[in-house]
């Protein structure tokens, strides 16, 4: 087990903060939580947004008498929404968000691990976490959770491994993308954490690619229909048409005049980019 004091800071301050710890590992900052949103989260917040979000039919986890979790409870709250808008600037996260628990009992939610840098911002109560490093996970299933594959994310803590965390209340805890991480609460308690997804390279092509295509195009061509009444003969002669023209678009939306129009609009829209 990792010593805490390896990740412990006095204070906050975003540029020690991006040199030396976003996205390589935690930072952990007693009584950091209020100077990093610049408000408190309490349980009369908790039941306005609770009962906001139940009627909007968003997101909400219970289990009775035991913990409550609200999805993004930062739409049920102006002050948070706008708050989140300004996170999402900082760390050039498309579309960063709030969510919250509160646990009336000691509880916790299994390991695993999210494609999103978390910041948890305890409110009330104490909270054990345990986190340890992205190299014990697979490749192949970190792909899989940044493409949003169904069913992936949870995954089993190495034993003897990992940093553990004693999070008390107006304290912050920030778990690195990747990180796997596991949190039990000692009794009743409130949290907030802000989410701040990343963005795969698939996400940041793909839509622009296909936005340059239809730009320039290309590719409107109708394939051959394979209908039930080809002949074989044809049938192998259209399937053949088909693999040819499509590798002749997969060679055209990789020339230079393409690559550059895609790349002129991530500079365009990607978060945090300038021409």
């Amino acid at each position: 087990m990792n010593s805490v004091s390896n990740f412990v800071e006095n204070t906050y301050e975003p540029e020690r903060f991006f040199a030396e710890y976003w996205r390589r590992k935690p930072l952990f900052v007693r009584g950091g939580a209020e100077g990093f949103l610049g408000r408190r989260w309490t349980d009369e917040d908790f039941d306005n947004a609770h009962r906001i979000a139940a009627a909007k039919g968003a997101s909400i986890k219970e289990q009775a008498g035991e913990v409550t979790f609200i999805e993004n409870v930062s739409a049920c709250d102006p002050d948070l929404t706008r708050r989140a808008a300004g996170f999402s600037k900082q760390f050039a996260s498309p579309r960063a968000w709030f969510d919250s628990v509160r646990t009336y009992s000691s509880s916790g939610i299994g390991a695993h691990f999210d494609h999103s840098d978390n910041f948890v911002l305890q409110q009330g109560g104490v909270k054990e976490w345990t986190l340890a490093s992205p190299t014990n996970i697979e490749q192949q299933v970190i792909a899989r959770r940044m493409l949003n594959l169904p069913d992936v994310g949870g995954h089993e803590l190495p034993e003897g491994e990992g940093v553990r965390f004693v999070v008390e209340p107006g304290d912050l805890l920030y778990i690195p993308l990747f990180w796997l991480h596991h949190g039990i609460s000692e009794a009743a308690s409130l949290s907030l954490s802000l989410v701040c997804p990343a963005v795969s390279l698939y996400s940041a092509v793909v839509p622009f690619l296909s936005h340059a295509i239809k730009e320039r195009e290309i590719g409107h061509e109708p394939i051959t229909a394979l209908h039930a009444y080809l002949s074989p003969d044809e049938r192998t002669a259209a399937v053949a048409e088909i693999r040819q023209a499509t590798a002749d678009l997969l060679t055209r939306i990789s020339d230079d005049d393409m690559v550059g129009l895609v790349q002129s609009l991530q500079l365009k829209r990607l978060p945090g980019v300038s021409v």
